[in-house]
């Protein structure tokens, strides 16, 4: 009984700290993605470059929920060599964070796990590259708070996609999984 009563002695503020402890509750931010493929699917994509925005509600001082907009350029490799152009996007896509400090500082480390609606473009080949699905996430990232409305921020994301590229045929899908990066400058209100 005094374990149980110490654990929860433990336990209580990291679920239920203040309000006052979260400097804001909402989050927009912008900044740079950039995605490797770490398993080569069709189309073969190389690493690209591109942006995202994304709003965050934090709800309590441990968790917050993030949409976000995800928009890159990749160009095919092997045997997707000389597709160009092909946009990789997430649209839109929801994560869950845990911040794994319960109170405000500078830093403010998390991990997170969510979903999304993903498609990627037909490029300068057309050659069925076009495709829409879903997939999951799950990833880590911290913020660092310069001042109490303004932080920046890096992010690392494996995402798990399947796409639908026909609907014809028996063999209408692919995979693919990049590992996103990702910077930001975020405003807190």
């Amino acid at each position: 009984m005094k374990r149980l009563a110490l654990l929860t002695i433990l336990i209580t503020p990291l679920l239920f700290i203040s309000k006052e402890t979260v400097a804001e509750y909402y989050t927009f931010g912008i900044g740079p993605v950039g995605n490797i493929f770490v398993v080569d699917s069709n189309p073969n994509m190389g690493a690209g470059v591109g942006g995202m925005l994304f709003f965050d509600y934090r709800w309590s001082p441990q968790l917050s929920t993030q949409v976000s907009v995800i928009v890159t350029t990749e160009d095919g490799k092997g045997p997707s060599s000389g597709d160009k152009g092909i946009e990789f996007l997430g649209i839109p896509t929801f994560d869950v964070k845990y911040y794994l400090v319960s109170s405000v500082s500078k830093w403010d480390p998390y991990i997170m796990v969510g979903v999304g609606v993903y498609a990627i473009s037909e490029g300068t080949k057309k050659d069925g590259t076009f495709a829409i699905g879903i997939g999951a996430n799950t990833g880590v990232g911290v913020d660092y708070y310069l001042a109490d409305k303004w932080s920046l921020g890096l992010a690392a994301s494996f995402r798990s996609i399947g796409l639908i590229d026909s609907t014809k045929g028996s063999n209408a899908g692919k995979a693919i999984f990049p590992l996103s990066l990702s910077g930001n400058v975020s405003f807190h209100f």
